[in-house]
């Protein structure tokens, strides 16, 4: 009897010490540890698409840089009204009517720029080649071919013609505009800059150049040139939400978050629908302690996603409960999860199962027993190996007084190597309840062996060493 009286309050101090020492049971997940932190938080960004101007020659009749044949003068006349109303698609269809190796290389050139403006490529690009291998240094074919090649994103091809065009003596405002935004395509930011720079000599005043200009300057690191460029632009349109999240792109690469969330906040209120930037705005809240606003922003990207975005935004919402429930803010885990399920079926399956953890996890803070042990059992059969949901069932099952079935759990998550620690420290408790303090001190060993940095666990293991020497 003596001997117990001793222990019992020995074994309250172990446990005791245990109970504190042991991470929160069921949230050792990846999702739950470093959310957020995967990469670094960056707005993304992507160059305005100019409108590029097409001049399609009106005046066939006039002299022009290649004239049509007198033969061809009828159909011109024809066309003449057609072109001056802008009924391009009637003049095509004309055109189709005309053999274009029997055209003169003026009229297969009208017929290029004709075809190319009702976004015919292919034989708007045949019709071109035949005014090149007529004329090659015809300015016009190969700035039309630029600006085809362009519209199809085959930056190499229409570079070649635009760098000819430019040598050729077009050196306008569009030409180095586009090849401007051909090296941005490339990235390519300081010959960008150059080319931008170049455009703006020409016409200062053109505010795609400078956002464009803008852009480059900022994918090239020059943030003290790009801040005073949008400075000056903010002043003249402070109501462009493409300005402020360059601010707030600037900003998060001078690692000035605050600077950078005011930012995109006001793009937010200049465009509310926006769920890239309520994904951004989102993780930054958190990352400065807003949860509340965090919470917010996920909703309704939750709620105004598109197909495409989904995936992004679910991800984003998974990172964000991991952190909740890791800081044990429930409410607004619950909340989030509400808004979240009718998107889970997006998740690749083993994120189902997490997310089944996340809602087992708000349903034990509620004192749910049954639904955690339905969510929970659901996530296992999607991934039998799901650290998470072995521990927060084991964690019921102790609480149930059940500890086979917990500690079975523990067993099943000792094989999983991030979950080790805290399956050790959990069959430790069960043995320390059961009264086995060799099987306690078998593993409390285990877990500091394996975790030297764990110096708590040496108190505990002392104590178990003390009452394992007392029962001889």
């Amino acid at each position: 009897m003596n001997i117990f009286k001793t222990l019992k309050p020995l074994t309250r101090a172990v446990i005791t010490t245990l109970m504190c020492s042991l991470p929160l049971l069921g949230v050792t997940s990846v999702h739950a540890s470093t959310p957020l932190k995967s990469a670094p938080l960056k707005v993304t960004l992507s160059p305005s698409d100019p409108t590029w101007q097409l001049a399609i020659n009106n005046k066939l009749l006039g002299p022009t840089e290649v004239l049509i044949e007198p033969t061809e003068r009828g159909f011109a006349r024809q066309v003449q009204p057609l072109l001056q109303a802008g009924n391009y698609s009637e003049v095509a269809a004309l055109f189709k009517g005309r053999d274009i190796s029997e055209d003169s290389t003026a009229l297969n050139l009208l017929r290029a720029q004709v075809l190319l403006s009702t976004k015919d490529f292919n034989n708007a690009e045949l019709a071109y080649l035949a005014c090149l291998k007529a004329s090659p240094d015809l300015v016009k074919a190969h700035q039309g071919l630029s600006l085809l090649y362009m519209q199809q994103a085959k930056y190499d091809k229409a570079q070649t013609h635009l760098v000819h065009s430019i040598e050729l003596g077009q050196a306008d405002a569009q030409s180095y505009a586009q090849l401007a935004y051909i090296h941005v395509q490339h990235s390519q930011p300081w010959s960008a800059v150059a080319a931008y720079r170049q455009a703006l000599m020409l016409a200062p005043e053109t505010s795609q150049y400078q956002q464009g200009l803008l852009f480059a300057l900022i994918e090239s690191g020059d943030l003290s040139q790009a801040n005073a460029l949008l400075k000056e632009l903010l002043n003249k349109t402070p109501d462009k939400a493409e300005l402020w999240l360059q601010r707030a792109q600037i900003a998060l690469q001078l690692d000035h978050k605050k600077q950078a969330l005011a930012a995109i906040e006001v793009a937010l209120k200049l465009n509310p629908k926006d769920t890239s930037n309520q994904l951004l705005a989102a993780q930054l809240h958190l990352s400065e302690g807003s949860s509340e606003r965090a919470v917010s922003l996920l909703k309704q990207g939750l709620k105004h996603a598109t197909k495409q975005q989904q995936v992004e935004v679910i991800n984003t919402t998974m990172q964000t409960l991991g952190w909740l429930v890791s800081q044990q803010k429930w409410d607004l885990a619950k909340d989030l999860i509400g808004s979240a399920k009718r998107l889970t079926k997006q998740l690749p399956r083993d994120e189902q199962a997490q997310f089944s953890v996340y809602s087992a996890q708000i349903a034990m803070q509620q004192g749910n027993t049954k639904r955690a042990l339905k969510s929970l059992n659901n996530a296992l059969k999607i991934n039998p190996n799901l650290g998470d949901a072995l521990l927060s069932l084991a964690s019921i099952y102790r609480g149930k007084s059940q500890l086979t079935q917990a500690k079975l759990m523990y067993v099943r998550a000792q094989a999983l190597p991030d979950y080790q620690l805290s399956a050790w420290l959990g069959l430790s408790q069960i043995a320390i309840d059961s009264k086995d303090y060799p099987s306690a001190l078998k593993y409390l060993r285990k877990a500091l062996q394996a975790n030297p940095q764990r110096q708590d666990l040496i108190t505990n293991i002392r104590a178990l060493e003390n009452i394992v020497r007392q029962e001889g």
